[in-house]
């Protein structure tokens, strides 16, 4: 037995062990870096497993902790109908959650006028998302962060960068960007700690029903029609480093215009009275950090293409006056 049959296997094995009888239809959804995701379907309904890649990632209790506090607020999320952190069916756990009626956003061929209503209204869910308060700073775990500050997180975050990258980027060049980025961090860390998705993008957006991002159906609450999905990644940071994540996929995904405008509209209707106009600020810092991060993982997964862009990144962010 090869190991897709395995892998399949196991998918099988869970699936009864928890519904009491076989699914109905299973596939693979390709191209996913992180873990291995199996839609089925089951008494006509439809599911998602997700098979762990790594014992530690995501931090055991973080996913029941997330979507505990998401109902408690009573944002729309998936439900979670298993979750398992290591048994003999999978050594390093699982989770299943009950699909979500809709399209991801970034499968939807949206015209302009229909690309802003959906930032519109992501702004909104995601100004929800943040009035969740998190003790500490960094990784969840159970609900409480390991970090007290925000500046001691990201400075373990260059320490680990310094291992890793150590034959990648030069040192000097590492310890200018390491600079940089924590002096602007310690100027933000009056800002709250807050439930923040970590990997805000369209690909984690599911729409309901498309007719929503007309323009002629208005601005009805964006918990009705949108929904945020896959939260493995999720943090305990400010408000600002979420959205940094989202604008610098914005950046890596538009043109320079289109950056600009969907950029802007997502700020306009953005909910917080916490130092919104200094947010170009913390984006530019956080947009560096963003980028070691991701160099690390183009490396590991062999994309030459975006190493290359990010060195050149960085080399022009560590040269700048």
């Amino acid at each position: 037995m090869n190991q897709a049959d395995r892998m399949m296997e196991t998918v099988e094995n869970i699936i009864v062990s928890h519904f009491g009888c076989k699914a109905e239809e299973i596939g693979r959804i390709e191209n996913v870096t992180n873990n291995s995701v199996y839609p089925f379907t089951v008494a006509g309904e439809q599911y998602f497993l997700k098979l762990y890649r790594s014992k530690d990632w995501p931090e055991e209790g973080k996913i029941p902790f997330v979507y505990r506090s998401l109902s408690q607020k009573g944002i729309p999320h998936a439900e979670l109908i298993a979750y398992c952190r290591g048994n003999a069916a999978s050594a390093n756990g699982y989770l299943i959650e009950h699909g979500i009626s809709g399209v991801a956003a970034d499968k939807m061929q949206l015209d302009r006028e229909q690309e802003i209503m959906l930032y519109v209204k992501l702004a909104g869910l995601v100004s929800s998302v943040h009035e969740i308060r998190i003790e500490n700073y960094g990784y969840i775990g159970n609900g409480i962060a390991n970090y007290d500050s925000m500046t001691d997180f990201f400075e373990d975050e260059f320490d680990g960068f310094n291992d890793k990258l150590k034959d990648i980027v030069s040192e000097t060049q590492l310890k200018k960007l390491r600079v940089k980025v924590l002096n602007v961090m310690r100027d933000f860390e009056n800002l709250p700690s807050v439930l923040c998705h970590g990997d805000l993008s369209k690909k984690n957006v599911i729409v309901r029903d498309g007719k929503a991002l007309s323009k002629d159906d208005g601005i009805r609450q964006s918990s009705e029609e949108i929904t945020l999905i896959d939260w493995d990644d999720a943090m305990a940071l400010n408000w600002m480093a979420d959205v940094s994540r989202l604008t610098l996929w914005m950046k890596q995904s538009y043109h320079e215009q289109e950056y600009e405008l969907f950029r802007n509209v997502f700020l306009k209707h953005y909910r917080t009275s916490c130092r919104k106009d200094e947010f170009d600020v913390f984006e530019n810092a956080y947009h560096v950090y963003s980028a070691l991060d991701s160099l690390i993982f183009s490396v590991r997964v062999g994309n030459t293409e975006m190493e290359s862009r990010l060195k050149r990144y960085l080399e022009g962010k560590a040269n700048e006056d």
